[in-house]
């Protein structure tokens, strides 16, 4: 089991396990709706990544490529993107129907050259080809150390003073090599466990004035 791993590398993530559970899988489909549900989540809060992709999976149903690579840009965005969410969207399924890119080829590469051939569609960053590696290939050693989430549970973890600069992320998480997607979901759970108890905390505190 990839946690009982990640446990003998690092006992802190048992502390974890035994006081959160076990973590989210963060699993989705792949290929275009995959991409495109990442791209709607880019930037935004989770709760209004989900009502907006509620209506554009409704809306777009199959996510056949040919069918999203029709859509105008204002068709997309209508449903609640932003123009540059949209046409990224649309360019990927254009460049799929056309054959020019392939989410199929995606599965035979290894992590860093999935992460690059998904770079190279225009509107698609690190953190949105990491998330798609992460979440729809499924590979236990992606490391997203863009991620806000992560870094914030990642200063809690180490018990930094600060959010963690990537540079500085990828370097603490290279002791949990080949397990950091592993250690990712651990350390979003961390993170929506600790912000829920501070809510929570918060509330208390304005009730008993």
């Amino acid at each position: 089991m990839c946690a009982d791993a990640l446990f003998a590398c690092d006992q802190r993530f048992q502390v974890l396990h035994e006081r959160n559970g076990l973590p989210r899988l963060r699993r989705r489909a792949g290929g275009l709706e995959g991409l495109a549900e990442i791209v709607v989540g880019q930037l935004i809060s989770i709760r209004a990544a989900d009502v907006i992709w509620a209506r554009v999976s409704q809306s777009v149903g199959q996510f056949r490529a040919s069918d999203v690579a029709a859509m105008q840009v204002d068709q997309l965005a209508g449903l609640g993107l932003t123009r540059a969410k949209a046409a990224t969207i649309i360019r990927a399924a254009q460049l799929q129907e056309n054959g020019v890119f392939s989410f199929a080829a995606l599965e035979k590469m290894d992590d860093c050259a999935a992460a690059t051939a998904l770079m190279q569609l225009k509107g698609v960053g690190r953190w949105t080809a990491d998330i798609y590696v992460l979440s729809c290939l499924g590979r236990s050693d992606v490391w997203p150390g863009g991620d806000l989430a992560v870094r914030a549970g990642l200063q809690s973890f180490e018990g930094l003073d600060k959010i963690p600069a990537i540079p500085e992320m990828n370097q603490l998480a290279d002791k949990w090599r080949p397990l950091r997607a592993v250690a990712a979901r651990y350390l979003w759970d961390h993170y929506a466990v600790q912000r829920s108890e501070n809510a929570q905390s918060m509330q208390m505190a304005r009730q008993a004035k």
